[in-house]
């Protein structure tokens, strides 16, 4: 791995690359162990959510040398690598003993520091936005990876079976919310890829104009739909997973509806073919299965095509899945699906899958019980 890296910064001419605690740090350290505070929309949008000074520093030279600045608490996270300890208030110091060229490439995390510290060590180097610069490699997972990401996905999935499982009435959308975070922390889960949502939407109880409102203080009653948005990080790696049930009895015409919105993600995932299909395809193939059923209209995002996103050490990764973006599909590659269907003033229905590409087509890395929608605990 670190070989095609060192050529894409030999590619992009620089002398070497600067990264805080970041995706990019992960990837070029291979350290999973580090936890690096991170937001669900870093790589989107990273320069809002950056912070601002640096815990810890990972330089690359297009040599391939690397070496780690760090505070000392975090030092025995990278015993395989040359580790220099700094404090905070040091880092500048510390830094200028490393870099050795004139050509640095740079992230989204801690960017105003890295540049001002930069010119401070050496007023003619030049920083090149390099958020991206592995873009291509990371969207295409090891084997190691794939394992690691398949696990997460299954422990989603159990996850919300298990609150499913322990749904009651008169609880509000907080305490499913809680009870969400809860169960990963209990059994060990590092952190989220992003707040999850139960967002409880009443049948009768909301106008269309309050379509995406979800109240955290609304309470289960029989009649409430229940879309879930859910996400963990462990090991490094992200999981975003999403199903809609219905708390009680739900009508036909809804329960159709769920099934037609299942049936579009099945039918798109038995299409793929690596090294064929393009990603600007993939939603009209849902659309396509979900109009055949009768339920077009409520489909979402028509207009758009937008369907989802590829799914890693960030959660939100390139490329996106829509109408817009034209690339064929690879092995290894893991994206997430979330069609979308609006029942104005009645339910919102969701689902979403991480799904990976194989090199005879495509499978499912979250298998959820697909028939489960109406929910009668006692």
């Amino acid at each position: 791995m670190l070989k095609n890296c060192l050529q894409k910064i030999i590619d992009q001419n620089l002398d070497g690359v600067l990264f805080a605690s970041s995706a990019n740090f992960q990837y070029l350290s291979g350290c999973t162990s580090y936890f690096w505070q991170r937001s669900c929309m870093n790589n989107i949008a990273g320069q809002f959510t950056s912070k601002i000074n640096p815990e810890a520093l990972l330089y690359c030279t297009k040599e391939g040398k690397i070496t780690i600045i760090c505070i000392p608490t975090l030092q025995h996270f990278f015993k395989e690598h040359h580790v220099l300890i700094s404090y905070m208030d040091q880092m500048e110091d510390t830094l200028s003993q490393v870099i050795d060229g004139k050509r640095i490439g740079i992230g989204f995390d801690c960017k105003e520091w890295i540049e001002t510290t930069l010119k401070e060590v050496d007023p003619t180097i030049e920083t090149i936005y390099a958020e991206n610069i592995f873009e291509d490699l990371r969207y295409i997972k090891s084997p190691e990876e794939i394992e690691k990401m398949r696990e997460l996905a299954e422990f989603t999935d159990a996850a919300v079976l298990h609150l499913v499982k322990n749904l009651k009435e008169g609880m509000t959308q907080f305490d499913a919310e809680q009870a969400l975070m809860q169960y990963g922390l209990d059994h060990g889960i590092q952190d989220f890829s992003f707040p999850p949502t139960a967002g409880f939407k009443t049948r009768g109880t909301f106008t269309t104009e309050e379509n995406y409102i979800f109240p955290r203080t609304s309470k289960l009653v029989p009649g409430t739909a229940i879309a879930f948005d859910v996400g963990y990080m462990n090991q490094g790696y992200c999981s975003d997973w999403g199903r809609t049930v219905y708390f009680g009895k739900a009508p036909e015409y809804i329960v159709k509806g769920y099934a037609a919105l299942q049936a579009g993600q099945v039918a798109m995932v038995n299409q793929i073919i690596p090294y064929k299909t393009n990603i600007n395809e993939l939603y009209d193939m849902i659309l396509d299965e979900v109009t055949k059923l009768g339920y077009r209209e409520h489909l979402k995002y028509k207009e758009e095509g937008m369907l989802g996103h590829q799914i890693g050490i960030d959660c939100h990764e390139f490329p996106m899945l829509n109408r817009q973006t034209d690339f064929i599909l690879k092995p290894g590659m893991i994206f997430c699906s979330e069609p979308k269907m609006m029942f104005e003033g009645e339910c919102y229905m969701r689902v979403e899958d991480m799904i990976l590409v194989t090199e005879t087509g495509a499978e499912f890395l979250t298998k959820f019980d697909r028939t489960l929608f109406e929910v009668h605990n006692d």
